[in-house]
């Protein structure tokens, strides 16, 4: 910088040069005393001026310089707020697309999106789980529990059982002693079968201790058995 204008002082105190002229106004500073001084002097005056906006000016400034500081500080603040705009639409678009991949994605490699905020999607995935497939009925299910104070709380998910039927879940003991746990109505068109691909998640509970159990058994409401689970 062969030449040093009063205004590029000022500018540098207030932080209103770019990058590339603060570089080179720092460099220029390093072997020139009274700019140094006056760069001090302007970063007072900057807290002087930092709340005015050049439309609050009176119509004939007093002070050339000063208007010249505020335009020139206006114009600094509505780059950087573009700049502010465009970095917060940017990731407002990312979050946007990662929430529908997201969504996307759990709906087509996860389990039923409705069931996954519900207390039985969330102890499937969280809970202890068995699962099996009967051979015969072609039904599978999968089971997920979690050890209470007042016994098991647990979670069914359903599929490959076509309706009408009316089913119930019952634990069983290593003692023999059984529990219904919930019961339910399977509609004709079923759950987890071509057409009707959505399992049947639900969940409830038995006083059986998880430590206790045997196996589950999922069966229709004149005693046919579609599908057994061992825990």
């Amino acid at each position: 910088m062969t030449e040093v204008r009063h205004e590029d002082v000022a500018a540098y105190a207030l932080g209103l040069l770019g990058e590339e002229e603060r570089v080179e106004f720092e460099r220029h500073l390093h072997g020139c005393a009274s700019c140094a001084e006056e760069a001090g002097a302007f970063a007072a005056m900057g807290e002087l001026i930092k709340g005015v906006h050049p439309d609050d000016l009176l119509p004939q400034p007093q002070d050339p310089q000063v208007e010249s500081l505020l335009v020139r500080r206006a114009a600094t603040e509505r780059r950087r707020r573009r700049l502010h705009r465009t970095f917060m639409s940017a990731a407002a678009c990312l979050v946007v697309a990662a929430g529908v991949f997201l969504a996307v994605n759990s709906m087509t490699s996860g389990p039923n999106p409705d069931s996954i905020h519900s207390p039985a999607g969330a102890l499937l995935m969280t809970g202890r789980t068995y699962s099996a497939t009967d051979p015969t009925t072609g039904v599978s299910a999968l089971v997920g529990l979690e050890d209470k104070g007042w016994g098991t709380h647990v979670a069914l998910q359903l599929k490959g059982v076509k309706g009408p039927l009316q089913c119930r879940l019952m634990a069983v003991g290593d003692d023999g002693r059984s529990e219904a746990v919930a019961s339910w109505g399977v509609p004709a068109k079923g759950y987890g079968v071509p057409g009707s691909p959505d399992p049947l998640v639900l969940h409830g509970g038995t006083s059986l201790p998880q430590s206790e159990l045997n196996h589950f058994t999922i069966e229709t409401s004149d005693g046919r058995t579609l599908a057994t689970v061992q825990v």
